[in-house]
């Protein structure tokens, strides 16, 4: 199986393919594939560490992690690194992106890519070659200098935040439900604004329309969604919003 690299990106237009271009350009082999874009939200850094979580999970070991996204006022480090478990390549700007990688898989190296200064469109100019230079065989302590894992920026993730809105409006939140009895209902206030929602373990198998709270797919945090509906869309709910989940049973 040819190694995998994984690009996590707002840039889904031609500047995903400017990106892909420019890591085959620097690029001396083709023993990898690059997956399909896994977009992240521009804004919000608690869905990038969500979802580089979710890749490194599933993808095997030796997989390459790159983000290219910097919802940061300031233009921050450029680093590289390696995983302890399952040897993770993680590559892209110290945003806090790497906080929740970094503390579950670990991190045997660390380094800051040499810096070119800034130029128009990173990704495709310093990222992009970097990673095609780590699939050609280069080390990645000849990519930059060593970087002081305590410098990695941490995010601060809220009780409930929301960490994910899929393509089916459902909501994965910073948050895990206790255990329920299929179909009690529970409280849940997003932005202040009280809802009554059912629980439940599937959520198909309730009525079309139905409001539904549950345990979800991804470690077990908990989804809100509609069945077979958008919540997000249905009910304006986007990232940022403050969701509160009282677990007492109405």
């Amino acid at each position: 199986m040819k190694r995998k690299v994984v690009i996590l990106t707002d840039c889904i237009d031609v500047a995903f393919n400017e990106i892909r271009g420019a890591i085959f350009q620097n690029a001396s082999n083709d023993e990898f594939e690059i997956e399909p874009v896994v977009k992240v939200d521009s804004y919000n850094i608690e869905n990038v560490n969500f979802l580089v979580k979710l890749v490194a999970e599933i993808y095997p070991e030796g997989t390459v992690i790159c983000v290219i996204v910097n919802p940061l006022k300031i233009r921050t480090e450029r680093i590289v690194g390696r995983t302890k478990k399952k040897n993770l390549i993680f590559e892209g700007t110290n945003t806090g992106a790497f906080d929740w990688l970094i503390k579950d898989f670990g991190c045997s190296e660390l380094y800051e890519l040499f810096d070119p200064g800034f130029v128009p469109f990173g990704g495709k100019y310093v990222h992009a070659p970097a990673v095609g230079k780590l699939l050609s065989g280069k080390k990645l302590s000849e990519l930059g200098n060593i970087f002081p894992l305590e410098k990695v920026r941490k995010v601060d993730m809220e009780e409930s935040c929301i960490l994910h809105i899929d393509n089916f409006g459902n909501l994965k939140l910073n948050h895990k439900l206790k255990e329920h009895n299929e179909g009690d209902f529970l409280e849940v206030f997003i932005n202040n604004k009280k809802m009554t929602m059912k629980y439940a373990k599937r959520m198909m198998a309730l009525d079309d329309g139905e409001i539904i709270i549950y345990p979800g797919s991804s470690f077990g945090l908990t989804e809100i969604g509609i069945v077979r509906g958008n919540f997000a869309e249905t009910f304006g709910v986007q990232y940022g919003d403050k969701i509160k989940i009282k677990e007492s049973i109405k």
